[in-house]
């Protein structure tokens, strides 16, 4: 997966913020699928 950045970001900064900028999109999917479950079942 780490290649997949490198190519289309050049230096390592850059690339680095993209892997953080991602994860914390996951995260943020993830919390909203968790709480869209949790409301769903409580209906």
């Amino acid at each position: 997966m780490s290649d997949e950045f490198e190519k289309f970001y050049e230096d390592k900064e850059s690339n680095e913020d993209s892997k953080s900028d991602a994860r914390v999109a996951l995260i943020l999917v993830i919390c909203f699928v968790a709480a869209a479950l949790f409301w769903v079942s409580g209906q």
